[in-house]
């Protein structure tokens, strides 16, 4: 691979990267479909995990996933529906405000003791409450301290308890007795990811998957928030205390993007078969923003730092998780 990967770079410009991005993301995509049982976001980001510590970066220092990242970031807004905040309702709104503040001040506790670094606090929090992957790269597009292991931790916490979603919620499900709107809840609440969140709905019925649907909606309207507080504690600053025009032109111009595709999908401008086609397009733009963030990971600083981050941001979310699902069942 590393042949492969040092023919491409003694090209020069960015089309050596752009083509070792694209086919990584076509091989995960083609893996994908031979085994779909697989979430889609494991591959990709396993693809580029593989790619990167295969000596590929002393070739390629890294891949272009930035762009189809900042598209991804900026399409989703166009899921937003008029009915989407009538559909959740007030208790909806509130629980997921709950889990916010819970999720937030459980990783802010851990890092005031030094169980995590601030940092990694605050990717794991953006990324646990609900946000997922995409909102853990966003951040990290702005604080390059953050690339790399801190990433890699966060990501994988976020993609292993997708995963765990999808085994046990079923069986939850079955022994709690959980209705669509209950199971929907449950799944569209706590699964970070979109992708995981309505797979493991769709175990339970449509209904329960537009559910889901819903309230991921409702979060990744909302992700915006999280990311632009993360960015004003940890992208750099100067000496002064930033005002109000220097954090706005700290913000990334995707969340700019996203408001302004949300208005427009919120006034009507995209038909149903539009927002459909936009959504696809989002998807596959994360996707293979993906592989470029597995690409950055460093497995060797992650097996000198251990495994216990990723376990102690599991924990935080499987307690989370529980808390929702006893809301659930009052």
């Amino acid at each position: 691979m590393t042949t492969a990967y040092g023919a491409l770079e003694s090209r020069k410009g960015p089309l050596p990267g752009a083509l070792a991005l694209l086919t990584l993301a076509l091989l995960a995509l083609l893996t994908h479909r031979l085994a779909p049982q697989v979430p889609g976001a494991v591959w990709a980001l396993g693809f580029g995990v593989l790619a990167g510590s295969a000596g590929a970066r002393r070739e390629l220092p890294s891949l272009p996933y930035h762009l189809p990242l900042t598209v991804g970031l900026i399409l989703m807004g166009a899921q937003l529906h008029q009915s989407l905040f009538a559909h959740i309702g007030v208790p909806g709104l509130l629980a997921v405000g709950a889990l916010w503040f819970s999720v937030a001040t459980s990783f802010w506790l851990m890092a005031r003791t030094g169980l995590l670094t601030p940092r990694l606090a605050g990717l794991f929090t953006l990324g646990l409450i609900g946000c997922g992957v995409s909102a853990i790269a966003g951040a990290a597009q702005q604080d390059h301290k953050a690339e790399g292991a801190p990433t890699a931790y966060a990501t994988l916490a976020v993609l292993l308890s997708g995963a765990a979603g999808l085994l046990v919620y079923p069986l939850i499900g079955i022994a709690a007795g959980l209705d669509a709107q209950q199971f929907g809840a449950l799944a569209g609440i706590t699964i970070a990811n979109s992708a995981e969140a309505v797979a493991t709905a769709a175990t339970h019925s449509d209904d329960a998957l537009g559910v889901a649907a819903g309230y991921k909606l409702l979060v990744n309207t909302l992700q915006g928030v999280p990311i632009l507080v993360y960015l004003w504690r940890f992208a750099p600053k100067g000496d002064a205390t930033p005002g109000v025009a220097t954090i706005l032109q700290r913000v990334p111009f995707f969340v700019w993007g996203f408001v302004g595709v949300a208005v427009a999908a919120s006034i009507g401008l995209f038909s149903e078969s539009e927002r459909a086609s936009l959504g696809g397009l989002t998807r596959l733009a994360f996707f293979i923003a993906l592989i470029g963030v597995g690409y950055h990971t460093r497995l060797d600083v992650i097996r000198r730092i251990g495994l216990r981050p990723i376990l102690i941001g599991l924990a935080v979310w499987a307690l989370a998780a529980a808390a929702v699902l006893i809301w659930i069942l009052r």
